[in-house]
């Protein structure tokens, strides 16, 4: 009878998880410590990804890297069948939330303005640029930059992703870059880098990064708001956090 048993909650429990509605977490970020290895899926967004299949009844995710381009792509035709990690509504113009449901932030982070040690720089306002080489990644907006690059007041260079500009600031091919704290604080102390580079104590941007979720997808989007919601009281997400810090 025991056996009988042990077999039927066996069984129920592969059924349940079979039963499962697959949903792709889609991301167009490529840098560390968010995404280390895509082979080998590792990486925050990766680790968050696992803690949502951890908690989630209704839904099973997969993590799938796409261009940036792609991604809007698909939101403007409608056709973004799953989820989009790790932005912010700013972004996708959607300062109100109004066009896709957002969750609550799973992480904050910061866009540090970047220089050399020898030849640190502060930034007070975008004016403050003026005359200097920037680095930023291709097809990134970062406001007040590129007005200026419209303007013809500030040369800039771009590269595919920000590990390669940390390369460039110390190959002295550009004189300052933005760069996501996550990565820079990452990149830093891997490298050994704590004394090479300077960052200016005002930022260029502060902001939460959430998870989109297009608006005909509204039972997704509701299961998932429930599980970020408890992560900021959830002790194995803040250590999966303090792995990265």
């Amino acid at each position: 009878m025991y056996y009988l048993l042990s077999l039927l909650l066996l069984f129920s429990s592969i059924t349940a998880a079979y039963d499962k509605q697959a949903v792709t977490v889609f991301f167009y970020h490529n840098k560390p410590p968010l995404v280390i290895d895509i082979q080998k899926q590792q990486g925050l967004y990766y680790d968050f990804t696992d803690y949502l299949n951890r908690h989630s009844e209704h839904f099973t995710f997969d993590a799938v890297h796409v261009p940036r381009k792609r991604i809007e792509r698909m939101l403007i035709q409608h056709q973004l069948e799953g989820i989009l990690l790790g932005v912010n509504p700013v972004w996708f113009d959607d300062k109100e939330q109004q066009k896709y449901f957002w969750s609550a932030p799973f992480t904050v982070d910061r866009d540090e303005i970047v220089s050399l040690a020898s030849t640190s720089f502060e930034f007070t306002n975008p004016e403050s640029f003026i005359g200097k080489v920037f680095g930023g990644v291709r097809g990134f907006y970062y406001f007040g930059i590129n007005e200026l690059v419209k303007q013809q007041k500030l040369q800039r260079v771009n590269t595919a992703n920000e590990v390669d500009l940390f390369y460039m600031l110390l190959n002295q091919r550009i004189d300052v870059a933005v760069i996501s704290n996550s990565t820079f604080s990452y990149m830093v102390k891997k490298n050994n880098w704590q004394q090479l580079f300077h960052l200016s104590k005002k930022p260029h941007d502060i902001y939460n990064r959430k998870v989109l979720v297009p608006k005909h997808l509204p039972e997704i989007f509701n299961d998932i708001d429930d599980i970020i919601a408890t992560l900021p009281a959830n002790k194995s997400w803040l250590n999966i956090l303090k792995q990265y810090h």
